[in-house]
């Protein structure tokens, strides 16, 4: 509230929308911390990390990359083709 006594819309709309992610993010960590108990996982670490990848979405075929571009990864190791300069070594 301000000092008049009206209601501060923006720092109202941010706080509902602060309460909205934090509920989401509890339902979805949640959710995998069962489905993790469902899948019996070995460890702690393994639950843990299901719980903390509970964010990461999987690629959908409209995600993947369709243009495969030719582009050296390491452009110095490109260059394989050319002769090398033969180096004699006098006795």
């Amino acid at each position: 509230m301000e000092a008049d006594g009206a209601l501060d819309l923006g720092a109202l709309h941010q706080e509902l929308r602060a309460a909205l992610a934090a509920d989401e993010k509890h339902a979805r960590e949640d959710e995998a911390k069962f489905r993790a108990v469902r899948q019996r996982v070995g460890s702690y670490e393994e639950f843990r990390d299901i719980v903390l990848a509970s964010h990461l979405k999987p690629l959908e075929k409209k995600d993947k990359m369709g243009n495969k571009r030719n582009v050296l990864w390491n452009p110095c190791a490109g260059h394989t083709r050319a002769s090398k300069p033969v180096v004699e070594i006098p006795q």
